[in-house]
């Protein structure tokens, strides 16, 4: 088993489905998410690859199936498990551990620009926060991605962000 660290996450419905990570040694993984327990632990099928070939799926030019399917080299599958913010990748013994289920479809190119009109389409909340949770606040905030216009201290009056 090895550690694994977040780089992005590529796609994101209710958890993140796409995301890249790398380990201490510096090798880049594309993940996919194939399975989610009961008890929060998600599985992704990652794959080692190089920064070439992740720039190849990121530029759409790279079918999502194919990279899994036909690695850069033996031995570069891995089951990853998701537990807490915490990535652990187990390697497989080869292609034929897989099966249809941890398999992405076929002709899914990334495009990010699909991505970009996501993230900009938005609702906008009203929260009453504590001044005594400003920090643990803004600290959330920042970890999910999301954008606040504003945290401003106010008294008697509703504040949005």
């Amino acid at each position: 088993m090895r550690q694994l660290s977040l780089l992005q996450i590529l796609e994101h419905y209710d958890v993140p489905q796409i995301l890249t990570a790398v380990d201490a040694t510096g090798t880049r993984y594309l993940c996919v998410l194939y399975d989610c327990s009961e008890d929060k632990v998600y599985k992704y099928l990652g794959v080692q690859l190089s920064e070439n070939r992740l720039q190849s799926f990121i530029s759409g030019q790279l079918d999502l199936r194919d990279a899994y399917l036909h690695p850069e080299v033996e031995n570069a599958l891995y089951i990853v498990d998701v537990k807490n913010e915490t990535l652990m990748a187990t390697e497989m013994s080869g292609t034929q551990d897989l099966n249809e289920n941890m398999l992405p479809e076929v002709g899914y190119f990334y495009d990010e620009s699909d991505m970009a009109n996501i993230s900009t389409a938005s609702d906008t909340y009203q929260l009453e926060v504590p001044i005594s949770d400003r920090t643990t606040f803004s600290t959330l905030v920042n970890r999910m991605g999301w954008r606040a216009s504003s945290l401003r201290k106010t008294v008697g009056v509703t504040a949005t962000i």
